[in-house]
């Protein structure tokens, strides 16, 4: 699938505009602790939405592990072998 497929399936509606967000590919990561849920504001049309911004929340059942890049320090990952993101939202 595109970027602009992906795009649609989660939010049911075309972007405005698009833009490239450039970022750190890190060799390592440092683990700051563990991320028990994720919560996040968007539009999305599918998995629950109704194409209106809502803030959705996510508690894991087990806790994940929350790192930042080596480098900067400026990139967040969520590490967790159930979690993944599909057109329905952050799935775990």
């Amino acid at each position: 699938m595109s970027d602009l497929a992906d795009y649609f399936e989660f939010h049911g509606k075309d972007p405005r505009k698009r833009r490239r967000v450039s970022f750190n590919v890190p060799r390592h990561l440092v683990i700051l602790g563990k991320a028990v849920s994720i919560e996040y504001q968007c539009s999305k049309k599918h998995g629950g939405g109704d194409g209106k911004q809502a803030i959705y929340r996510h508690e894991f059942e087990t806790p994940m592990y929350l790192c930042m890049d080596e480098q900067k320090g400026k990139q967040l990952y969520i590490l967790g072998s159930k979690l993944k993101v599909t057109s329905r939202g952050v799935e775990h």
